[in-house]
């Protein structure tokens, strides 16, 4: 019985204490997020729609994972800006897009750092 208790806690201690700044930024959506900033600064909207698709992929797979690292309300959010992502580049809307590349960032950095 205490084998698993002891399996948990290190699990929870290697979450919590492995989560840095260098690490987050190189999650593949916090990646996908900085180069879509950098296809919407260039115009670029139809790559930037790609890559968007792929981290709504990236989020349906990883959901479990923001279930365990935060709460509803954070991977919630997480996937509205994301949908709102998409939308605004379907619109050309720069200032909305990097809004929500910008919240996206945030929940990210905020389900792994809580």
């Amino acid at each position: 019985m205490k084998i698993p208790i002891l399996v948990i806690l290190f699990l929870c201690f290697t979450i919590l204490f492995g989560c840095s700044t260098e690490k987050i930024q190189g999650l593949p959506i916090s990646q996908k997020a900085i180069e879509i900033r950098k296809l919407v600064n260039q115009s670029q909207w139809k790559k930037a729609e790609q890559e968007v698709a792929l981290i709504q992929e990236l989020y349906k797979s990883n959901k479990w994972r923001y279930q365990i690292l935060g709460d509803k309300i954070e991977y919630h959010n997480l996937n509205i800006h994301i949908k709102k992502l998409k939308v605004a580049l379907e619109e050309k809307d720069k200032t909305e897009a990097k809004l929500n590349i910008v919240m996206i960032e945030n929940y990210i950095e905020s389900l792994y750092f809580r």
